[in-house]
């Protein structure tokens, strides 16, 4: 995690000294003021290759067709359940070390990339605060919570059958100097 944390920020310096300030960087194809000219997986695509790809070290790109088109494996909430929001990926890319990042996007008045961040790939155990992830790619680089206390964050990490609250658990580890201390809720 905090590797591909680390790599995600230096992929972003190295971007922003050709694409400019991140807080800059267009959704290709997307305006604000009006309907969206492209799909969003069209924009997603378009949006990593051109801002990311280019310095990142890739093995495998997923070149979704549409919104609801699932990978061929799920992700789960600690309790089990599955995530049925998982198959919602609009663009995925393999890191050479085999992290998968799976690229979502909420396109609107406040529009902003999101990330989940598989640190195994498709290795199981696919569970949220385990080997997966969530992080905001744009308009800037942080994980889900960051910044919080770490009370706050750890009561939101161990929330059972609850993936907006679970995705603070990266923001923990993090809190918590990349370290899984005695009370982190998931194994």
């Amino acid at each position: 995690l905090k590797q591909t944390y680390s790599m995600l920020k230096q992929a972003a310096q190295m971007s922003e000294v050709k694409n400019g300030e991140m807080t800059d960087w267009l959704i290709p194809g997307y305006d604000t003021s009006k309907p969206t000219a492209v799909s969003g997986t069209t924009a997603v695509r378009e949006f990593v290759q051109m801002y990311y790809e280019p310095y990142l070290q890739t093995i495998h790109k997923d070149e979704l067709k549409s919104s609801s088109t699932p990978y061929d494996y799920f992700y789960y909430t600690n309790d089990g359940q599955r995530v049925e929001s998982a198959g919602h990926t609009l663009y995925s890319i393999a890191l050479i070390n085999g992290v998968y990042l799976h690229f979502n996007a909420n396109l609107g008045v406040s529009s902003n990339i999101t990330l989940r961040i598989d640190i195994n790939g498709k290795q199981n155990p696919n569970t949220i605060g385990i080997d997966t992830f969530y992080i905001l790619a744009y308009p800037r680089i942080e994980l889900v919570g960051e910044g919080e206390s770490r009370e706050t964050l750890l009561n939101r990490c161990k929330t059972s059958n609850n993936e907006s609250s679970q995705m603070f658990c990266g923001a923990l580890i993090m809190a918590d100097g990349w370290e899984i201390r005695d009370d982190y809720p998931w194994r």
